[in-house]
């Protein structure tokens, strides 16, 4: 796990100080980790959970744990500057990685439907995906047990139960 937290920080580093600045402010490799690492496990289940090929999971993933992350940053990044800023930056970076999951989400879906279109799909999310064919799959077996209930399929054992003759069951 340490090495783990090692690798992460010289990967911070490695984005220059620009841009490490713009994003983190002062935060020490810590801090980040600390920010970030629930944005990436949420992302990960995301994509763990999501139907579909690997683009599905992918975008599913990324685009939670960079709309959580990010949006938990600059939020957090706001409240510092607040007076009393310093206590309010842990609660107002959950609270802006909440409401970027949703973005993210949000953003999801959009570049899912665009990639099913790409794809010669109908322009629908993995989980529209899945919900038509779970829908089509329940409309058969409905289908199919009403012909069978009603003895319009053919060699059931529905046709065997009564006499066509008398009406009555046959012994």
């Amino acid at each position: 796990m340490i090495s783990k937290i090692r690798m992460a920080g010289k990967g911070l580093n490695a984005l220059g100080s620009g841009t490490r600045r713009i994003l983190f402010g002062d935060m020490g490799k810590g801090q980040i980790i600390g920010r970030l690492a629930p944005d990436a496990f949420f992302g990960g289940l995301a994509a763990f959970q999501t139907p579909g090929d690997m683009g599905d999971k992918l975008i599913a993933g990324g685009s939670s744990f960079i709309g959580g992350g990010l949006t938990g940053l600059a939020a957090g990044r706001i409240a510092r500057r607040l007076p009393g800023g310093k206590h309010l930056e842990g609660p107002a970076d959950m609270i802006g990685s909440l409401g970027g999951d949703y973005l993210g989400m949000m953003a999801s879906d959009q570049i899912q439907r665009g990639k099913d279109a790409l794809m010669g799909g109908q322009g629908l999310t993995a989980w529209e995906r899945m919900s038509a064919e779970q829908q089509s799959q329940y409309a058969q077996q409905l289908e199919q047990q009403l012909l069978a209930q009603y003895g319009i399929i053919p060699g059931t054992r529905e046709q065997y139960a009564v006499d066509p003759t008398t009406g009555y069951g046959v012994a």
